[in-house]
């Protein structure tokens, strides 16, 4: 009887290892990720440099909506300037500069 009961054991045993051990794995994993980011909030170096990080991302980002506005800004700017020669009744960029040279001259 007891011979019979080897291979059982033996079956039972190789069985719950390979249910087991994937399970076993990921909660060893998680465990070490969890003692990880423990160790990372526990540093005072590691959080000044997080907290650094933190506000050059915020600067940065103010920075680019500055850079979108100027761009804006300058865009409206050129395409204002190239409507104005055009209605300006057909004169061209030269005569309306030798019409300003007059009045200047003249004052």
């Amino acid at each position: 009887m007891a011979e019979e009961l080897i291979p059982i054991v033996l079956f039972l045993s190789i069985a719950a290892v390979a249910i087991f051990r994937p399970l076993t794995t990921r909660i060893g994993k998680v465990i070490e990720q969890s003692q990880a980011k423990k160790s990372v909030g526990q540093d005072p170096q590691i959080q000044r440099i997080m907290q650094l990080m933190e506000r050059l991302v915020d600067r940065m980002d103010r920075l680019e909506d500055r850079v979108d506005f100027t761009e804006r800004v300058l865009e409206r700017q050129r395409l204002e300037a190239r409507r104005i020669p055009g209605s300006g009744g057909g004169e061209s960029g030269e005569q309306r500069n030798e019409g300003r040279d007059r009045r200047e001259d003249a004052l």
